[in-house]
């Protein structure tokens, strides 16, 4: 890969607005050959490339990479609050390390399937192509997915998502990323989802969603 990037308030659970981003040596070469420093902060040691100028200068790549190497090209003010937070994020996910992090989103992933289908609702999407941080759940036939969002807010100040597009009204979204994909929360949240779809009108066997999660995530051998 080229170019990866990420989501920092994702699964790192740090602040949006900022994202980590790595970039191989060919990828940076085909960036330099558009480089073109804006006339303001043009210096002398810096030249320009041969290709096209890159359109926007708040995606300027190649003043940006200038601006973080040794050069020093002073494109912008930088948030420094956003980088330590990125730092921190960086500095957590390695003290839990990579390995059980990522095992502990697979939990929670397997966790909420476990918990939704047991309350008779179905996981939409292809199971084998999943995202382990994001659940979408087919709404019902005849239950108000925001009527259920509205109450899964106020009865337990706990936001799931709806979706957009096509999919607008028709799936519910739940995250369980970072600092949510732990067991209690994953518990917390179905038990809530529960409780809002039987006040809804929509039968579900009482406590199997919990029952059914706590057995997915202690099968992954989660702590």
């Amino acid at each position: 890969m080229d170019v990866v990037t990420g989501g920092l308030q994702k699964c790192l659970g740090g602040p949006s607005g900022s994202s980590p981003i790595t970039i191989s040596d060919r990828a940076a070469e085909a960036i330099f050959a558009r480089r073109h420093v804006e006339e303001g902060i043009r210096r002398d040691d810096i030249t320009d490339g041969t290709g096209i100028r890159i359109g926007s200068n708040y995606f300027d790549l190649a003043m940006i990479m200038d601006y973080w190497s040794e050069k020093r090209l002073n494109h912008h003010t930088e948030a420094t609050t956003m980088l330590y937070g990125a730092r921190e994020c960086a500095r957590v996910a390695l003290g839990e390390g990579l390995a059980p992090r990522y095992a502990r989103h697979a939990a929670a992933s397997q966790a909420m399937m476990a918990g939704v289908r047991a309350m008779g609702l179905t996981v939409f999407g292809d199971e084998r192509h999943k995202m382990t941080n994001v659940t979408g759940i087919l709404i019902p036939e005849g239950v108000d997915g925001e009527a259920v969002r509205r109450r899964m807010r106020e009865d337990f100040e706990i936001e799931i998502g709806s979706a957009f597009g096509p999919l607008q009204g028709k799936i519910w979204r739940i995250g369980a990323m970072g600092y949510n994909a732990m067991k209690h929360k994953i518990l917390i949240t179905l038990g809530a989802l529960e409780s809002v779809l039987r006040a809804e009108g929509y039968a579900c066997p009482p406590g199997a969603a919990v029952d059914a999660a706590l057995a997915a995530w202690n099968k992954a051998s989660i702590t």
